[in-house]
């Protein structure tokens, strides 16, 4: 599988791709970190984790975002198998991240692909 190396992906000679694994988590990541109705032509494609993270800490906050992280994976990612235990989510003070185990099924290998979900901007 390829992906456009998102956001340098264009040089003077040619467009600059990511393979395999790195395709695979930069369409994670711009699946995770899209708001929901931002994508022209399907404004299901997203989540709403940006809209879950910042509401009143409760209880079930952690399965609200599992539970969209899943959703969003099930629904735009076919290439990935993931069960929903085994996304974790924890934060160090300042960042949320989120860990996926999952198995690619166009090679079936299996990768923990781990992604900054209040990331701002690429680095």
């Amino acid at each position: 599988m390829y992906s456009l190396a998102f956001p340098d992906m264009f040089t003077t000679s040619r467009t600059k791709l990511y393979e395999d694994r790195e395709a695979t988590l930069s369409n994670l990541k711009l699946l995770l970190l899209s708001f929901k109705g931002n994508l022209l032509g399907d404004p299901y494609f997203g989540t709403n984790i940006h809209k879950i993270i910042y509401s009143n800490n409760t209880q079930i906050l952690k399965d609200l975002i599992v539970d969209d992280i899943y959703v969003a994976i099930s629904q735009f990612m076919p290439q990935l198998r993931v069960a929903r235990k085994d996304i974790d989510i924890y934060g160090d003070g300042k960042n949320l991240y989120a860990t996926i185990n999952a198995t690619n099924l166009l090679n079936y290998t299996t990768n923990m692909y781990e992604i900054n979900l209040i990331q701002t901007e690429e680095g």
